[in-house]
């Protein structure tokens, strides 16, 4: 009875190991396979980034030729009317091997005057070996218009410029920025992007959603804004008293838009002076008709996957167009 006793338990003892060899074996099958399909997630996503840099890199080439020929058909001028501001729709990409089979995604551009916003890097220009005030003031106008508080404007002219100095009750150095958690060192050089704003302590994103569409980061700060392709809001902010002037009747800007330039140097020249008889007198050569930098805005789709790719061009005198910057994700 013993030795039967015995030989059940040992039975027992085998069944328990041939159980727990089964799930090991389970558990380890269910890893391999997962990390084999994470792999695969991985290459095909990494293939994929890559693929997409590629149709953009041809969508930049499709836009420069583009912007070439606006220049040698618009006479210098570089209104909302020009082809380079027409909306595109979607162009399928289909597979090199069968270019008539099923698209595997799309691609849509599109270009934007960037010397139509407000250029940040601006707000560090000189003026008679001083700091020019008139960048600030307009920041500041421009700010109150999308309802952020003015005093930011001091602080993104210190972010800029390249003295340790505070220029202003509103300005803040390394003073401010290394007690924040964690510690960083104010920029003291022309910003990148815009989203740069968002190192300001306290700046958020709500404030930044407010005025990214009106400002960008040229890397020219005497740049003339181009009063035909600008918003209300940034025209209006060019010279004190233009409140509400385009902003109140947006209908009016859009439709004469159209056609080509509105308002153009000279209207613009004759609303801002019968406003502020002063303003132009003071304003000089910081407003124009002609661009040369433009951000290309390239999404695409391949299967269920989505890029963006910010371009940001500049066009010549010469009407040569060439990449300066390239983001994915962020402008």
């Amino acid at each position: 009875m013993k030795h039967l006793a015995a030989k059940h338990q040992q039975r027992g003892v085998a069944l328990i190991i041939a159980l727990v060899l089964v799930a090991l074996a389970t558990i380890l099958a269910t890893k391999l396979s997962f990390d084999g399909f994470l792999e695969l997630r991985r290459t095909t996503g990494v293939m994929a980034a890559e693929q997409a840099l590629h149709f953009g890199l041809g969508a930049e080439a499709l836009a420069a030729d583009v912007l070439v020929q606006d220049a040698q058909l618009s006479g210098g001028t570089t209104t909302l009317a020009g082809a380079w501001a027409q909306p595109t729709q979607p162009l399928p990409i289909t597979p090199e091997s069968d270019p008539e089979g099923e698209p595997i995604g799309t691609l849509q551009g599109a270009l934007e005057d960037m010397q139509g916003r407000f250029n940040l890097n601006s707000l560090a220009r000189m003026a008679d070996g001083v700091r020019d005030p008139l960048p600030l003031q307009q920041f500041q106008r421009l700010l109150a218009s999308v309802d952020v508080e003015e005093r930011w404007a001091g602080l993104v002219r210190d972010w800029i410029d390249q003295d340790d100095i505070v220029s202003s009750p509103d300005g803040a150095k390394d003073a401010v920025y290394t007690s924040q958690s964690p510690p960083y060192r104010t920029g003291n050089w022309p910003m990148m992007s815009p989203s740069e704003l968002m190192n300001l302590p306290g700046f958020g994103a709500d404030r930044y959603r407010r005025i990214a569409p009106y400002v960008t980061a040229l890397p020219e700060a005497n740049l003339p804004i181009n009063v035909c392709t600008a918003p209300a809001l940034v025209l209006e902010s060019l010279v004190q008293g233009l409140s509400g002037e385009w902003s109140n009747s947006p209908a009016v800007l859009i439709n004469a838009r159209k056609t080509g330039c509105f308002p153009d140097v000279s209207t613009f020249t004759h609303v801002a002076t019968s406003s502020n008889p002063q303003a132009m007198a003071s304003r000089g050569a910081q407003i124009a008709a002609t661009s040369s930098y433009f951000q290309l805005t390239t999404r695409v789709r391949l299967g269920t996957t989505e890029f963006t790719l910010y371009s940001l061009l500049f066009r010549a005198g010469s009407g040569k167009v060439s990449p300066l910057l390239r983001s994915f994700g962020t402008p």
